[in-house]
């Protein structure tokens, strides 16, 4: 049977174009340094234009997916495992993978607390039904906001969803409880922060 790559709604083009260009690739398996099909050919398998399909090459080249060369073709490359967010290509990924997510997540939110934690005034102490991790999450967004450069707090979300909804957070066993590092925070306690943060990537 055939397969179909071609795209059935494009509510932001650029990103179809581009994930329909990966499952492309996976789907036909491949390989890194394997060329791809010149333009008009992926123009004609994903039913889009020529300049979609130019647009989408040259957002996976710079997120080092693809790689062209000058008169040679596109070909497939390896990139990072943080540059291709796992959520625009919509695969599950292994644990290995989510365990550096988690990480690049961890780092990030605490970086976010360090750089808020001396102009911290006061804090709001939550019960709720949230479960831990979400709880985290909204406080580390409300403390990410005060900062003017918005990137920990981007890297944080990104990292955090793809945990998130690979289910990589019922594998991590918190102790803490939500309200005991917000009044650590409050204390200014960094010793006591830095050991909640070691005690989970261990």
């Amino acid at each position: 049977m055939e397969n179909n790559y071609q795209i059935r709604s494009v509510p932001r083009m650029f990103e179809e174009v581009t994930r329909s260009i990966i499952n492309y690739i996976q789907e036909e398996e491949l390989a890194n340094g394997a060329k791809l099909p010149p333009e008009r050919t992926l123009s004609e398998l994903l039913g889009v234009s020529r300049s979609s399909i130019r647009e989408g090459i040259r957002i996976l080249e710079l997120l080092n997916y693809l790689e062209s060369r000058q008169g040679g073709g596109t070909f497939v490359s390896i990139p990072s495992p943080f540059i291709i967010p796992y959520r625009l290509i919509k695969q599950s990924a292994d644990y290995d993978t989510l365990k550096k997510y988690f990480e690049i997540a961890l780092l990030n939110a605490e970086k976010i607390i360090f750089l808020t934690i001396n102009d911290s005034s006061s804090i709001q102490l939550n019960a709720s039904n949230k479960s831990f991790w979400l709880e985290f999450s909204d406080w580390i967004n409300l403390l990410g906001k005060q900062l003017e450069n918005e990137y920990y707090l981007a890297l944080w979300n990104t990292a955090f969803s793809v945990v998130n909804e690979n289910n990589f957070f019922e594998s991590i066993n918190v102790s803490s409880d939500i309200n005991e590092l917000k009044i650590a925070y409050y204390k200014k306690d960094k010793q006591l922060i830095a050991d909640f943060f070691m005690s989970l990537i261990k």
